[in-house]
């Protein structure tokens, strides 16, 4: 089953943030040795970090016509910063892969399977 792991971190963080800091070389580095782990397990599928939230724009429905507005979704403390796309065998393995992110980077990880329920069947 495919999982998508959506990555989320304070908007006050990466506004300010320095990509020359110790504390950013290190997420780097923990994300380079978790994708080769995953590589190598077969589990890993896609990933790619997000560009600047404030060049994000929406598009939605309003008055019968689609309209595009700048901006995220929804006003929030904090931004999508980057997705990564799993084959795991259980959705187990998808949540201890998003809690090691967790535990290494500290943002938010949301795990979410991509296509049919895997509770279903």
């Amino acid at each position: 089953m495919k999982y998508m792991l959506l990555a989320y971190t304070n908007k006050a963080d990466w506004e300010t943030a320095d990509y020359t800091s110790p504390e950013f070389v290190a997420t780097c580095r923990f994300y380079e040795e978790i994708g080769a782990e995953l590589t190598a397990t077969g589990e890993f599928v896609s990933t790619e970090g997000l560009g600047d939230p404030s060049l994000t724009s929406t598009v939605r429905k309003q008055d019968g016509t689609a309209v595009a507005v700048d901006g995220p979704f929804a006003e929030a403390k904090e931004v999508l910063a980057s997705f990564a796309i799993v084959d795991c065998a259980t959705h187990e393995r998808a949540m201890e892969i998003a809690a090691r992110i967790v535990e290494a980077v500290g943002d938010t990880v949301e795990v979410r399977p991509i296509g049919s329920d895997p509770n279903a069947g």
